[in-house]
């Protein structure tokens, strides 16, 4: 069997399904009263890692991918999509807010805040999405890249993520676990044993373990 050929639009929209499903399991369990009593600190650490890994990627994009892009396709809308991302950290940020309350985000007021927040980055997202696949995706990345800059963009970007969207123990198994078993058996194959045989399942579980209720089994 031939090893696929590296491609960071397949990377691209891997992660998209993971922060897409994200932001709708959170909007559909910040409604009304939210998740019961005894979940609510799993429900808070899924909320910072989805924080977490959008501020990432985001970034990751902006100083690694839209440069990189914008040189190899300079007609493409690469400043619309760096103009989504400006338009999408407000509402990151009152995300983040929504967390630093602790147990007063479980009123009702800032708890309807959240699920209007989130809503609205949502849509937002979805729009995001839809340009920027279409313009860095895999048929594109295929095209236009060649292998080696395929990997050599990839291995930036990945070694970017792993710095930047942390506490890691919550964001790789919220990166897995949010993805259906095809796309998270190809992401675990290409991570280290270390992180998917011992880290993952045994030295972070007591972290992320509470966010289990919201994730793919």
């Amino acid at each position: 069997m031939s090893t696929p050929q590296p491609n960071v639009g397949v990377d691209l929209v891997r992660i998209h399904k993971v922060i897409t499903r994200g932001l709708a399991v959170v909007a559909d369990r910040s409604q009304g009263s939210g998740p019961e009593p005894a979940r609510r600190a799993g429900f808070q650490a899924y909320v910072r890692a989805l924080t977490a890994l959008l501020r990432a990627h985001h970034d990751g994009e902006d100083e690694l991918a839209f440069p990189f892009w914008r040189a190899k396709a300079p007609q493409a809308p690469i400043d619309k999509l760096a103009h989504h991302h400006r338009l999408m950290t407000p509402l990151l940020d009152k995300m983040q807010a929504w967390l630093d309350t602790g147990e007063a985000g479980w009123a009702d007021a800032p708890l309807a805040g959240l699920h209007a927040d989130v809503e609205a980055l949502n849509q937002l997202w979805r729009t995001h999405i839809r340009l920027e696949e279409a313009v860095m995706g895999p048929d594109q990345a295929g095209q236009m890249l060649t292998p080696e800059e395929n990997a050599q963009l990839g291995a930036q970007l990945t070694a970017h993520g792993q710095q930047h969207a942390q506490p890691s123990e919550l964001v790789l198994p919220f990166v897995l676990y949010n993805l259906p078993l095809d796309d998270r058996q190809a992401m675990m194959a290409v991570m280290p044993p270390v992180v998917t045989g011992q880290l993952i399942p045994i030295a972070w579980k007591a972290a992320w373990e509470p966010m289990q209720p919201f994730l793919l089994e």
